[in-house]
């Protein structure tokens, strides 16, 4: 690539400015941020979509400016370089090339976006779940419990129910969350009396222990 003058030098920068930009962004994962009408940057929340519609993708954010300014710089060199376009010319069909590529990656993320939904709050609960301990919990600390839910491997912090100390490894049943910090008791004491209905319907014993936790 060449650079014959300012104006090449500007498109060739727009170029490669928006291809490293995109890949950060990409890699970032804020694409989709867009620009409230204040002017402050604010990332959009695809999973609350139904609030009223202000969370979704919107037309201009991150992901269509820098498809915008790539296309734009890259088109618009080609042109007048290779093709020999005029300036003036080859300026306006890469900006046509631009807000081309901007609706498509627009449409790309709309479509994306499509596909998620809000989680239910059963869905998002973890009373009754089975965790082990991946950092210790010390006696009246806090520790970390790692757990699995709709088949995703899930981390926590998570305390005590009684306060005492939980070894690290020790398997524990997760039965209640407190201010996003996980209230666990270690499966063999949680068992204790209640052995014989668990054995018979532990998935039931389970939920009505929980149940009563949070009553």
């Amino acid at each position: 690539m060449q650079v014959n003058d300012a104006l090449d030098a500007f498109l060739l920068g727009a170029f490669f400015f928006g291809l490293v930009m995109s890949g950060l962004a990409v890699a970032l994962g804020v694409a989709d941020a867009s620009f409230d009408h204040f002017g402050n940057l604010g990332h959009a929340h695809p999973y609350h979509a139904g609030h009223g519609g202000a969370d979704v993708v919107q037309p201009v954010n991150i992901a269509t400016i820098l498809a915008f300014i790539t296309w734009f710089g890259g088109v618009s060199y080609l042109l007048r370089n290779s093709v020999g376009l005029w300036g003036v010319l080859s300026l306006v069909v890469g900006v046509a090339a631009g807000m081309f590529a901007a609706y498509v990656v627009f449409k790309l993320l709309r479509k994306l976006q499509s596909g998620e939904r809000v989680l239910t709050a059963e869905e998002t609960r973890i009373e009754g779940l089975i965790g082990r301990v991946s950092s210790s919990i010390r006696e009246g600390g806090t520790g970390e419990v790692i757990y699995e839910q709709r088949g995703i491997r899930q981390v926590s912090a998570a305390r005590s129910q009684t306060g005492a100390p939980i070894a690290r490894g020790a398997e524990v049943v997760i039965l209640k969350r407190d201010r996003g910090v996980a209230l666990v008791e270690p499966w063999e004491s949680f068992l204790g009396d209640r052995h014989a209905d668990i054995s018979s319907n532990p998935i039931r014993s389970i939920e009505s222990q929980t149940t009563s936790d949070r009553t």
